[in-house]
């Protein structure tokens, strides 16, 4: 995983992911080249193999033929090479007669014994399968070509081989269409009689049903009705029509009586009467007659004509006017008859009004509804009779219809079978499906199998698979840095220094440090330099914490060499231990057990003053500041306000800081103290870190927002997985006791009230060697 600690970030997600492929590849190259000789022996294994493969393989030849298939007959009465049902239906099936058993086995009887190399140890009845598993027969792509091909261990043997198929599948369609055409015809020939006999019963049948349908020659899909189905109705209608006229009467009757009865005028309905019982019958029966009616109809028009002329005319001329004369006349002789005709009507009724009216009225309508019954009864008789009649008739269409069905279906198969037989006599010695050979097998000058060309491609690609896999999964297993650049491009951050394995000096104090004792030994140089990376950083180092993965990394010694490198460059320089739990810095400068980082940061105390009462002085412009006594919770003392007022009082007063602090995979200390400072230092032992831990520590530092400034590789060639501080003791994080009585409790460490604690050592412990206790002021 890279971390953007030092580096700027992507600008988009694709790009991001575009580095990280570009970045991954590039890792997996190196590990390639790393792990060249896994590749490497995996290709040689793999050429061994194949060539083993290829040298004992028994050699295999082919050899190939094309037989072209046409369909011709009544169908298709063309020969062109595009016919597509033979192409999409019958090429399959065609395919499938070259494989099979009969075919095969007729192709073993055309072999010579010597061409039958690949049958050797194959019993009989099993010869026709092992051709057919060398064989191979398909159809070339959009055309009626079919392609024949036979792999043998003798090239002549498969020519051979490849003739024999062609011949033998020659002769069987030959055979076959011989054959069945002459079985064809007797079985036509027999269905056809047959369907005659049945032909000639139907068609009596047919004539029968004919005759008592009473057929009138009238098509049947013709929309006219037969006479029996439109009698009945016509029978219906009037049926219909009879019922309506008797309602009407029953209706009239009922009205006349219920007048009668209640003394109503009867004029009134004499003219309601008349649309039911017939105008010229109630006429009659007042002494008019229909002549009458119609010449006075003929009057009121020519009334009402004379009227409107005479209207016209008085627009025009005056009331002396021949025409208007004329006109006036024709008038008065009109309403002059219709007063006389309205007067005999009005004689005759009042004639009967009295006595005879009523008695006629109600005679006349009983008279009309008797003959309504009448003709509804006969009306009804006539239409049950028809309708049974034709419910008959409509049975014996449908058995025509039936007859007629069947005799035309019989017409049309016996037809086709004429048709059939027709074609096949025609086609007997002329085959439907022609087929010829277009390409005759040649003897193969090459082995097809095995092809040097594709083993070699295949061993080579089986090479490459295997070794590239198995360099993958070691890289996966072995899960460590095999070279400061992948540390780099891992992590993200750049790489500072590198320090060979320093010599265990085996004291305490600035005597136990290297840059110290021997500063222009090839040992100091590493941490020279990885002074001068942090200062052409391009951040602000004034302030720095070390720390590693794991315990036993080298942090603290690291810490001190580089915090005298920053001395003899002429900087005051502080040293820290904020490593509270277990404090390394502290056991290996003597100053274990003194006041000092715990104690400043659980004090209410002003530090102007306090400070200076807890710095212990090393050397020449080099000071420290002990881990102070032990307290449970240092983390809560880490992030307090505390903290920060110290690390500002320590920037005015001195020129570096370097400060200890526990692995950041224990603790989150040294997390937290980053976030203070300028930025952080992480010591990583490539021998002995694994690389998700050191992955993970740098990522503690990103999490937590902090400047991770670079990598110090540490011990380089050393592959010892445990790392022994230069205090003897090996670094161990828990809250244990120790043999050292001072560690107890804190309690048991007492505060400096004696002039030897101004100097900085407690009174009952003597100063270690190479140390020079001084206040600072």
């Amino acid at each position: 995983m890279t971390f953007a600690s030092t580096t700027p970030a992507a600008d988009t997600p694709s790009a991001s992911s575009t580095a990280q492929f570009v970045q991954s590849c590039v890792h997996f190259l190196r590990v390639v080249r790393y792990r060249q000789m896994v590749l490497i022996a995996c290709l040689v294994i793999a050429g061994l193999l194949g060539g083993m493969y290829y040298s004992t393989t028994p050699r295999l030849y082919q050899a190939k033929a094309s037989l072209l298939v046409l369909q011709t007959g009544a169908e298709i009465t063309n020969t062109t090479m595009t016919a597509e049902g033979v192409r999409q239906g019958l090429m399959p099936t065609y395919e499938q007669i070259l494989l099979s058993a009969i075919v095969l086995e007729g192709a073993v009887k055309y072999l010579d014994p010597a061409d039958r190399v690949d049958l050797e140890g194959v019993t009989p009845e099993n010869w026709a399968g092992s051709l057919r598993s060398r064989l191979s027969v398909a159809t070339i792509r959009l055309t009626n070509i079919i392609g024949i091909s036979y792999r043998s261990k003798s090239p002549r043997a498969a020519v051979a081989v490849v003739n024999a198929v062609l011949r033998s599948y020659l002769t069987f369609m030959d055979e076959t269409h011989k054959g069945t055409a002459g079985e064809l015809i007797e079985v036509f020939k027999k269905e056809k009689s047959e369907i005659d006999k049945k032909l000639v019963t139907i068609q009596a049948d047919v004539l029968q049903a004919r005759k008592q349908y009473g057929d009138l020659g009238i098509p049947a899909e013709s929309n006219v009705v037969h006479p029996m189905v439109q009698r009945v109705i016509d029978l219906n209608e009037a049926l219909i029509k009879a019922q309506q006229f008797r309602l009407e009467q029953q209706a009239a009757l009922s009205t006349i009586e219920t007048a009668i009865r209640n003394g109503q005028d009867l004029e009134q309905h004499l003219l309601a009467i008349e649309g039911t019982i017939g105008r010229e019958f109630v006429l009659a029966s007042l002494g008019f007659s229909e002549h009458d009616v119609a010449v006075h109809s003929e009057f009121e028009k020519g009334l009402l004509a004379d009227q409107t002329e005479l209207n016209n005319l008085k627009a025009w001329y005056g009331s002396n006017h021949p025409r208007v004369i004329e006109t006036n006349d024709r008038i008065r002789m009109r309403q002059q008859y219709l007063a006389n005709y309205q007067g005999r009507v009005n004689a005759r009724l009042a004639e009967i009004r009295e006595k005879q009216l009523a008695p006629m009225m109600v005679q006349m309508i009983r008279q009309r509804l008797n003959e309504g019954w009448n003709h509804e009864a006969a009306l009804r008789a006539s239409y049950e009779q028809a309708r049974t009649e034709a419910v008959a008739l409509i049975g014996e269409r449908e058995r025509l219809n039936m007859l007629e069905r069947d005799m035309k279906f019989l017409r049309d198969l016996r037809d086709e079978l004429l048709n059939k037989i027709a074609s096949v006599d025609l086609r007997q010695d002329h085959n439907d499906i022609r087929t010829r050979v277009v390409s005759e097998p040649t003897l193969p000058k090459s082995p097809i199998w095995p092809r040097l060309s594709l083993i070699g491609l295949c061993s080579l690609m089986a090479g490459l698979g295997s070794g590239l896999g198995l360099i993958y999964i070691l890289d996966i297993l072995d899960d460590r840095f095999r070279s400061p650049e992948e540390m780099r491009i891992q992590l993200g951050a750049p790489l500072l220094a590198m320090v060979r394995k320093l010599e265990d000096l085996h004291t305490v104090g600035l005597e136990g440090v290297q840059s110290h004792i021997a500063p222009d030994a090839a040992s100091s140089e590493a941490f020279r330099t990885l002074r001068t990376s942090l200062a052409f950083s391009g951040h602000e180092t004034s302030r720095l914490v070390v720390s590693s993965p794991e315990p036993g990394d080298g942090k603290t010694t690291m810490l001190a060499n580089l915090a005298v490198s920053f001395c003899q460059a002429g900087k005051r320089t502080l040293m820290i231990d904020a490593d509270m739990r277990r404090p390394g810095l502290s056991a290996q400068m003597g100053l274990k057990g003194q006041s000092g980082l715990s104690d400043l940061l659980t004090s209410h105390e002003n530090l102007d003053g306090l400070v200076p009462q807890h710095v212990r002085a090393l050397g020449p412009g080099l000071d420290m500041i002990p881990a102070g006594r032990r307290r449970a919770t240092p983390t809560e003392l880490l992030t307090s306000p505390r903290m920060a007022e110290l690390l500002a009082w320590c920037e005015s007063n001195y020129d570096q800081i370097v400060i200890d602090s526990p692995p950041a995979l224990a603790a989150t200390d040294a997390s937290i103290i980053a976030r203070l400072v300028d930025g952080a230092i992480l010591v990583v032992q490539p021998a002995k870190n694994r690389r998700r831990l050191v992955t993970r520590a740098a990522e503690s530092f990103t999490a937590f927002g902090a400047n991770l400034l670079g990598i110090v590789v540490n011990r380089v060639g050393d592959d010892k997985r445990d790392t022994i501080y230069a205090d003897g003791s090996t670094y161990n994080y828990s809250y244990e006791a120790d043999n050292d009585p001072s560690e107890k409790s804190p309690a048991a460490i007492p505060l400096p009230e004696t002039a030897a604690a101004e100097h900085g050592h407690s009174p009952d412990q003597p100063a270690p060697a190479g140390v020079v206790p001084r206040r600072v002021a």
